[in-house]
């Protein structure tokens, strides 16, 4: 069958990627995410002998009408598109107009907000089948029942319209324990080169995912409760450097980044993939997420040998007590600790916090700001707290009744840069204002800026300032501020 994988258009300012965002939002410049899952798929059923192309009509900067006359060209049997609920009402649009144009085309559409309403996303959008959690099987599986004939019946893992308009949903398809089954994503057809992060230094780039899932329950964490239901899987060390061998051979890939919830699940894990990549020989950078509390010196040692070049860390808040309510399982003091090993390994350290915890007032978002000024990060991320459908902490906030009265009846709220979502101690004015300043008080310290200028040895070194600061101010900063207006008047 003729499949056209879209990204649909996500109209208004900023850019946006619904795909590989665990809080899918809009920012002011073009650094994505691969969508790496949506690329096993594309391959498996590339495998299969089906025929498939991709679209980013975001990244192309592509309106509806020029979206559809790209789908009528290629004349698909199948539209695929990835969906999340920041971007919903624009791919309900988007869907309806598709239908207006190409009747007869089967409409899938996976992703988080569909996989937690699968039901309702059928009622609410002209969609013919709903994927639910992983997309691998569910995926293939319901592709190949269309070919050999359309009953969806047996389908693990999938929601759907029978052919009398019943809406159907049937169980979910068990996760798969194997990931070394799985073949590596292909590159070129969705394109490696449209998808990058400032910190980037060596090109070509791409996304590597080497495990999936997490054990932990944080109540704010999309993907584990949605696609993982809190199990982790990890590829075997093998199986990551033979995929990392193949990246390079292919598409002389030089630098990676491991787009998943926390490379270092156990010291032992980080220590047997980096040990194992030394062993083999490859010579690739890399980056990836990481937990604090598992942290220690030898893992530091071998992941800087085998060319971890940065650690994303989340250490989320300054307060204890926050950290209990949302059941990260750290301590203050171990984030103290993990930076403090993280300064003498030679490896860059960014950390990720949130603002705007409904008991939290302005002395408590003040003491996690200044929390990461101390602890000296090479890096940071202020981000607001976004409680979206499929988090446990959703679910708590709809009990408590801690959205804003406009939020459950506009999807759209979700998107980060309309504003705070959850009532709080602290005004919306305070909150916009405490995240585009805490980027500005990290960021634009003179100790900072001397640093960053120490660190300069080359011209790569100068364009990944310039790429970081340009993130920073105008992805981040500029973007928040040019949108502050319209967020707080918005309800």
């Amino acid at each position: 069958m003729r499949v056209y994988f879209v990204q649909p258009p996500w109209p208004g300012p900023g850019y946006g990627l619904r795909s590989q965002n665990r809080w899918p939002r809009k920012r002011g410049d073009k650094y994505n995410r691969y969508p790496i899952l949506l690329a096993y798929v594309v391959t498996l059923l590339k495998n299969a002998g089906h025929q498939v192309r991709y679209l980013d009509s975001g990244y192309l900067e592509l309106d509806y009408e020029q979206t559809l006359q790209k789908i009528g060209v290629y004349n698909p049997d199948i539209v695929y598109i990835e969906t999340a609920t920041s971007a919903f009402l624009h791919d309900i649009k988007f869907a309806k107009l598709l239908k207006q144009r190409f009747p007869k085309v089967i409409l899938i559409a996976a992703g988080t907000h569909v996989s937690y309403f699968p039901e309702k996303s059928l009622e609410d959008a002209p969609i013919d089948i709903v994927i639910k959690g992983e997309f691998d099987l569910p995926s293939l599986n319901a592709v190949n029942a269309l070919q050999e004939g359309g009953d969806l019946s047996g389908v693990l893992g999938i929601a759907y319209r029978d052919k009398e308009g019943n809406i159907k949903n049937n169980p979910d398809q068990p996760l798969m324990k194997d990931l070394d089954l799985l073949p590596f994503p292909d590159r070129e057809i969705i394109p490696h080169q449209y998808y990058a992060e400032a910190h980037v230094v060596n090109f070509p780039f791409t996304f590597i995912m080497g495990g999936r899932g997490c054990p932990h329950s944080c109540t704010y964490c999309l993907w584990t409760n949605i696609y993982y239901a809190r199990q982790f899987r990890s590829r075997s060390p093998d199986n990551i450097c033979d995929e990392l061998e193949w990246l390079i051979k292919t598409y002389g890939i030089k630098e990676v980044y491991f787009d998943e919830g926390t490379f270092n699940v156990t010291e032992k894990r980080a220590i047997d993939i980096s040990r194992r990549i030394v062993e083999r020989g490859i010579k690739i950078t890399w980056g990836c997420n990481g937990r604090v509390d598992r942290v220690n010196k030898e893992m530091l040692h071998w992941m800087k040998r085998a060319g971890c070049k940065i650690i994303c860390y989340g250490p989320e808040s300054a307060n204890l007590e926050t950290l209990k309510r949302i059941k990260k399982a750290i301590t203050p003091e171990q984030t103290v600790r993990c930076f403090q090993l993280m300064k003498g390994s030679g490896i860059h350290a960014h950390a990720n916090f949130m603002i705007g915890w409904p008991w939290e007032a302005a002395k408590d978002i003040e003491r996690t700001i200044q929390h990461a000024v101390d602890i000296k990060p090479d890096s940071v991320q202020f981000s607001l707290v976004f409680p979206i459908p499929g988090t446990k902490m959703y679910e708590e906030a709809k009990e408590k009744d801690w959205f804003h009265e406009d939020v459950l009846s506009d999807w759209g709220r979700f998107e980060m840069s309309t504003g705070p979502v959850l009532k709080s101690i602290t005004s919306k004015e305070e909150l916009m204002n405490a995240i585009a300043k805490s980027h500005a008080k990290f960021y634009m310290r003179p100790e900072y800026i001397i640093k960053q200028i120490f660190k300069i040895k080359g011209m790569k070194d100068v364009k990944k300032i310039v790429r970081g600061a340009d993130s920073v101010i105008r992805g981040k900063i500029l973007y928040n501020l040019g949108r502050k207006k319209p967020m707080i008047s918005s309800s």
